[in-house]
C-alpha cells in the first residue's frame, strides 16, 4: 500500500512524464481495499466475554452476566489501566474478579482523573493500603461513583471506628456499599436524627439481622411513614423491640399486617387487647405468611394440645419457629420420650432450646435408651416422618 501510494506521488511529480498504470479505476479500488482489510486483519479483535474470562478471571456465567453492561468497550487498554490500578492496591487476582463480577462498570473508570484522586483523598484521612482495599471489595460502585472519602469522615464517628463501619456495610443488607453512597446532607442526616429521636442506636441496627440500615438510605419521607406504621404496632419506641417493629413494616404492606392479624385473632381466639399483646412482644411474627401463621398456630392447639390463647400470648415465639424443621420434630422427640417415661418436661422448653442444647440434652443423653431416637429426629427434620408418628 504504502510503495502504491510513493509510485502514485511520484508519476504527480513527474508531471505526468511516465504514464499511469493501465488498468481501470474499478481495478485500483479493489486493489486498496484488499490491501486495507489485509492490514487490518493483522490487529487482534477485543471480545469483552473473552477479556473478562481469560484476563479478568470471571466464569463463563459472570462474563456473559457483566458484558451487558460494558459491551461498549472496543480496547483493553482502559480495563487493563483499572486492573494495574486495582492490583496497585494490593488486590489479588481472586480480589480483582469480585471487583469486577460486582461491578463490570468499574473496568470504564478513568484511573488519573477519578480513581486514583480518590483513593489519595482516602489515605488522607490515614487510612492503611489494607483498609483501602478492603473498601473496595466491600463497596465498589462507591469508589468509581462518589467521593468516599467524605462520606468515611460522617460515617466513621457516627460507628466509633472504621472496622465497624465496614463491618455495617459487609453485612449484605446494602449490596455495593450503598451506605457509602448515599447522600449525607439529604437524606441520611434527616433520617438518622430521626431513628435517633426513636431510641435507636444506629450502629445496632446493622446487628438485627433484619437489614436494619436499609432503613437509613431510604428517602426521609418513606422512613416517616414507616415510623408511624411501627407505632400503630403499640411497640414503645427506645425498647429493644421498635427495630424489629420498623423491620417488620419496612417489609410487610399494611394491607398484609392487618390481614395476618385478623388471622391471629381468629385462630389463637383472642381478643383485641390480647392480640396486641402478642404484636408487642414479637412483631416479627408478622413477616410470616398467612398460610405459615395458620398452620403453625393449628398445630400447636390441635396436635400439641396448647391451651389457647392464654399460653401461645404469653410465648409469642413458639409461633415464629418453622413448623417442618422445629416443632414438628421437637414434637416427636417430646412424646417418644414421654412414652417410655423418660421426660417431664414441657414441650415450651424442648423449642426454645438451642438446637445444639437440644441434642445434647435430648438426643444424645437418652439415645443409649432410646437407640433410634438420632435417627428418628434427623428424618423427622428432613420431612420423613414414619407413618405412625405423625404428629
Amino acid at each position: 500500500m504504502l510503495r502504491l501510494q510513493k509510485r502514485l506521488l511520484s508519476l504527480l511529480r513527474d508531471g505526468g512524464a511516465s504514464p499511469l498504470p493501465t488498468f481501470p479505476l474499478t481495478s485500483l479500488h479493489r486493489h486498496l481495499c484488499t490491501t486495507a482489510t489485509a492490514t487490518a486483519s493483522t490487529e487482534s479483535p477485543f471480545f469483552v466475554q473473552d477479556y473478562l474470562v481469560n484476563t479478568c478471571g470471571l466464569t463463563r456465567a459472570q462474563s456473559l452476566k457483566a458484558s451487558r453492561s460494558i459491551s461498549h468497550l472496543r480496547s483493553p487498554s482502559n480495563p487493563d489501566a483499572v486492573r494495574a490500578f486495582l492490583s496497585g492496591l494490593g488486590l489479588s487476582s481472586s480480589d480483582i474478579a469480585a471487583v469486577v463480577a460486582a461491578d463490570p462498570k468499574f473496568l470504564c473508570s478513568r484511573v488519573g482523573e477519578t480513581l486514583a484522586p480518590r483513593v489519595a483523598k482516602l489515605r488522607n484521612l490515614g487510612l492503611p493500603p489494607s483498609k483501602i482495599a478492603r473498601l473496595v471489595l466491600i463497596g465498589v460502585p462507591a469508589l468509581r461513583s462518589c467521593d468516599v472519602a467524605s462520606r468515611l469522615q460522617f460515617w466513621i464517628p457516627l460507628f466509633g471506628s472504621f472496622d465497624e463501619l465496614v463491618k455495617a456495610v459487609s453485612r449484605g443488607a446494602l449490596g455495593g456499599g450503598a451506605l457509602l453512597r448515599c447522600d449525607i446532607d439529604t437524606v441520611v442526616k434527616p433520617n438518622v436524627e430521626l431513628l435517633m429521636r426513636c431510641g435507636f442506636n444506629i450502629p445496632d441496627l446493622a446487628k438485627t439481622g433484619l437489614n436494619g440500615m436499609r432503613v437509613i438510605v431510604c428517602s426521609p419521607e418513606k422512613l416517616q411513614a414507616l415510623v408511624a406504621r411501627a407505632d400503630e404496632l403499640g411497640v414503645p419506641r427506645g425498647s429493644g423491640l421498635f427495630i424489629y417493629a420498623l423491620a417488620t413494616v419496612f417489609w410487610v404492606t399494611q394491607e398484609k399486617l392487618v390481614a395476618r392479624m385478623e388471622l391471629l385473632k381468629k385462630t389463637l381466639g383472642c381478643s383485641d387487647d390480647m392480640l396486641k399483646i402478642v404484636v408487642v412482644k414479637h412483631p416479627s411474627l408478622l413477616r410470616s405468611s398467612e398460610d405459615n401463621l395458620r398452620s403453625t398456630v393449628e398445630f400447636l392447639i390441635n396436635k400439641v394440645g396448647l391451651e389457647p390463647p392464654e399460653y401461645i400470648v404469653r410465648r409469642p415465639a413458639l409461633i415464629t419457629y418453622s413448623l417442618k424443621a422445629r416443632l414438628e420434630p421437637r414434637y416427636i422427640v417430646m412424646k417418644i420420650l414421654q412414652g417410655k417415661g423418660l421426660l417431664s418436661s414441657d414441650y415450651c422448653s424442648l423449642v426454645v432450646a438451642s438446637e445444639r442444647y437440644f441434642r445434647s440434652r435430648f438426643i444424645e443423653y437418652y439415645k443409649e435408651s432410646v437407640p433410634e431416637l438420632p435417627d428418628v429426629y434427623a428424618a423427622a427434620r428432613a420431612g420423613k416422618i414414619p407413618p405412625h408418628l405423625q404428629p
